[in-house]
């Protein structure tokens, strides 16, 4: 049990040195602010029962996962911290999948701790069991208008036109930069860091392929058109946009590969 107190302990106090983890949020604001009061509401029952010292052993155990759930929902605050906008509107089904079985495992191991803690700890937590049945996480209107224009560029039929292609991709990465408010020098700097350093992280990983294949589209996209992202609804592009058929044929092929099995992503 002293074993058990010391992880509770460390644990709980390493979760409240940063007393305010959503204010550096790029995207997911309402999914990580809904999932941040229910860790700061969970993390109070788990410093109460731990006081309580509860003898049983399913409560102890209940109590153990409930601080790796508290973990896996912090985790995807930082995410959503540290991530490339355009990477996390892509992948915000991936994000809500998540959070649906974090808030799962929060009802099934708050149920379990319930009926080894006294009265008024046990009606603390009814409490958050019946707002936990009435949680929903959804993402902000622009990031699925982001993620839906480029996800568009699948479902075009570029007939092995360049020049087509080049207009589908101009108008998907205006759109999605204007919802993600990527609409000044420094952001657009900023988002092309953020999908580097991701891409940094899974260059030699084997396993994340389909990923790396995303991250190196988005920021693709960054950086031909980074120019004319802020002219929307442009019906012609520089001449310097102009690319070699064979690079053209390429991105077309890299659409189609990346789009594909974005679905299926693990999560």
């Amino acid at each position: 049990m002293i074993a058990v107190d010391e992880l509770v302990h460390n644990k709980g106090a390493k979760a409240l040195e940063n007393p305010n983890p959503c204010k550096d949020l790029k995207v997911h604001l309402s999914i990580c602010l809904e999932l941040q009061k229910l860790v700061d509401r969970i993390l109070h029952i788990i410093l109460a029962t731990e006081s309580a010292r509860p003898n049983c052993t399913l409560a102890i155990k209940a109590l153990c996962s409930l601080h790796l759930h508290l973990n896996k929902a912090n985790s995807i605050i930082k995410h959503s911290s540290e991530c490339s906008k355009l990477y996390l509107a892509m992948t915000s089904h991936r994000i809500l999948s998540r959070c649906e079985k974090i808030r799962n495992a929060f009802e099934l191991y708050l149920t379990q701790i319930q009926s080894a803690v006294p009265l008024s700890l046990a009606a603390e937590i009814s409490g958050i069991l019946h707002d936990l049945k009435d949680t929903e996480f959804s993402p902000e209107i622009e990031e699925v208008e982001a993620r839906k224009a480029i996800l568009a560029l699948y479902e075009k039929d570029f007939n092995d036109s360049a020049s087509s292609m080049e207009n589908a991709e101009l108008e998907a990465i205006q759109i999605a930069t204007s919802r993600l408010k990527i609409n000044s020098t420094f952001s657009l700097i900023v988002e092309k860091a953020s999908l580097r350093k991701q891409l940094d992280q899974v260059i030699n990983n084997d396993t994340n392929q389909k990923e790396k294949q995303l991250l190196q589209y988005l920021l693709y996209l960054l950086m031909r058109y980074g120019k004319f992202i802020h002219q929307i609804g442009s019906n012609s592009l520089d001449h310097d946009l102009v690319v070699d058929k064979e690079h053209s044929h390429q991105v077309m092929e890299s659409i189609d590969n990346v789009v594909r099995d974005f679905e299926v992503l693990s999560t």
